[in-house]
């Protein structure tokens, strides 16, 4: 069996009918797959990788300002060593538990290079290693009440939704959770449909998606069974060295706290592949963001930008240069 990750990059430049304009950041998802058995190699991976934002300004435009969501450090999951700027941000920021920083252009130049490196440890955190880890947060009602709410794509009150959510049964909350993810890999078939999102509700009655669809899903019902789960915004790493933007999912298990899970896998029919990939994840998964709906950068992903005055483009991308995982293969 073999564990696909899914993913993307994509770009989006939006006019708005204001005295500036906007612009965001979309995922497009890239099917590709790696070899389950890579995955308990190492516990640990040091990467490198830098973060590239060109800006190319052709006409007058009196001001930008570009606001990117950035990884920190994270409890078992990754260690941010370091983080240079080509360009000083105007500011950084933190909010609902997001890292951010923000660049403001006055007259800009015709083109703007913005170069963000970072070094970074990601360490194996799965429901295996949340089962042999002593501690856990036990987090206040109040804390995982947004986990728990509708909101756009993940339409946890839908009347489909709430009919699935009310079958799937287990006997204790791990083995519900399994069942969930049973579920969605065994009722969605993975697709690559372009720009736009999905969603549970459209995923579910077109029976396919990307890895975005897949993590809407998983999350939807999972909170349609009052259990908190969201949907992980970042980037995972092939064999080849490359990083590709991709979501997946943690949920709240009342005995270990957040707990990862990828859901856009193979389908398999061979119990102990299906068991093993749900409790195991490689440490090839960089953390950015855990806000589905993020208001600081529009509601979309990574990035936003806004500008006064006449249209300007943006190109991302991000270049892998070091990474110590796979060279332990």
């Amino acid at each position: 069996m073999k564990l696909r990750v899914l993913f993307l990059v994509l770009l989006l430049i939006c006019l708005a009918p204001q005295k500036f304009s906007r612009g965001r950041l979309l995922l497009k998802q890239k099917r590709e797959s790696r070899p389950l058995s890579r995955v308990k190699a190492a516990q640990s991976n040091t990467v490198e990788f830098d973060l590239t934002y060109d800006f190319f300004v052709p006409g007058e435009t009196r001001k930008i300002s570009f606001i990117v969501v950035l990884p920190e450090t994270m409890p078992d999951r990754q260690k941010i060593i370091s983080t240079d700027y080509s360009v000083k941000p105007s500011r950084t920021f933190h909010k609902n538990g997001n890292h951010y920083a923000e660049f403001v252009f006055n007259k800009p130049q015709k083109q703007i290079n913005i170069n963000i490196s970072i070094k970074a440890e990601l360490f194996t955190y799965d429901l295996n290693t949340a089962k042999k880890t002593r501690h856990k947060n036990d987090l206040a009602d109040s804390e995982l009440s947004d986990f728990l709410k509708q909101e756009e794509f993940i339409e946890k009150d839908n009347t489909e939704i709430r009919q699935i959510a009310n079958i799937i049964e287990g006997q204790t909350e791990e083995e519900v959770v399994k069942n969930i993810y049973d579920y969605v890999i065994d009722n969605l078939e993975y697709t690559k449909h372009g720009k736009q999102e999905w969603g549970a509700v459209k995923a579910l009655r077109r029976a396919r998606g990307d890895c975005s669809e897949y993590s809407d899903l998983f999350a939807a019902i999972c909170r349609a069974k009052d259990i908190p789960a969201r949907v992980v915004t970042g980037y995972a790493m092939r064999p080849d060295s490359t990083l590709l933007k991709h979501n997946w999912v943690e949920v709240y298990l009342q005995k270990h706290g957040w707990v990862p899970f990828e859901p856009s896998i193979d389908k398999s029919d061979k119990k102990l592949l299906r068991n093993r990939a749900f409790s195991i994840m490689s440490p090839v998964y960089i953390y950015f963001s855990h806000i589905r709906n993020d208001e600081v950068l529009q509601n979309y992903h990574f990035a936003s930008y806004k500008y006064w005055g006449e249209k300007v483009a943006l190109k991302d991308s991000i270049d892998l240069k070091q990474s110590t995982y796979f060279q332990l293969q």
